[in-house]
């Protein structure tokens, strides 16, 4: 996989750059995939039972250093690579992460998304903001990984296609920046329609077969679909950052749940 990535790697990163999104199918194997499945079960199970019946709101300002309800029925559990038994730099994506953020892109985060039956789509949002009025490259990506067949019924994720050159809120002071992060039910693609942008960004969502992956700038507009399946969602998700960026909107919260 790593042979194709390299010779279709310049089709990735302009659709990246045009779309801000692209889509691999198959990019981890399936041995890579059942660790990552193994681990993040585990380790969401352990942190969901020490939650108990514990308050916890919506977004990472209300949970926990451990666990953060993204949405209703929306679980976010940190996972370290090493928690992961992995070395993330020999792993299928890396090279598209240093093609993008640089040979000195630094792991940010990553964990499991584990999505309940039941649960409802979530707000349109953004991961991050635009750093200048001027439209730069990326100062973050995710990758999100597949950890069993994600049928549409399921509740893949849906982006807004090119929105990450649209929602820069220095460009366009009609948009919000907490807006935007925040989880807002009035926060949709249509808001980026202006004078300049007078088109609605195309909305794009698609079924993920086991072990692949969807590759996204930080900076676009997406959000989870609803889960009308009868089994959980599992995805697990790694984020870069560009060396010297410091991201601040993913895990804000200061109570762990190990505190006596």
């Amino acid at each position: 996989m790593q042979h194709a990535i390299q010779q279709h790697s310049k089709s990735i990163l302009q659709q990246l750059q045009s779309d801000g999104f692209s889509q691999l199918s198959n990019l981890c194997s399936s041995t890579l995939t059942a660790q990552l499945l193994s681990v993040s079960s585990k380790i969401a199970s352990d942190v969901r039972q020490r939650l108990g019946k514990r308050p916890i709101g919506i977004g990472s300002r209300s949970g926990y250093r451990e666990i953060v309800q993204r949405s209703p029925g929306r679980w976010d559990v940190p996972i370290t690579p090493e928690q992961f038994a992995i070395d993330h730099k020999q792993m299928p994506w890396w090279p598209l992460i240093t093609a993008v953020l640089g040979q000195s892109a630094e792991h940010a985060f990553s964990g499991v998304v584990s999505s309940e039956p039941g649960s409802k789509e979530q707000c349109w949002h953004i991961d991050s903001p635009h750093e200048a009025a001027e439209h730069l490259s990326a100062h973050a990506i995710n990758i999100f990984i597949a950890l069993t067949h994600i049928p549409l019924l399921m509740g893949p994720t849906e982006l807004a296609r090119g929105s990450h050159q649209r929602t820069n809120h220095l460009a366009n002071q009609t948009l919000a920046v907490d807006q935007l992060l925040y989880q807002h039910a009035d926060t949709s693609p249509g808001m980026l329609v202006t004078a300049k942008e007078q088109t609605t960004p195309e909305t794009r969502s698609s079924a993920m077969s086991e072990g692949s992956c969807l590759i996204f700038d930080d900076r676009i507009m997406h959000r989870g679909l609803a889960n009308q399946a009868h089994q959980t969602r599992h995805i697990a998700y790694f984020s870069y950052k560009r060396q010297g960026y410091l991201p601040y909107t993913h895990f804000e919260s200061t109570r762990s749940l190990f505190e006596s």
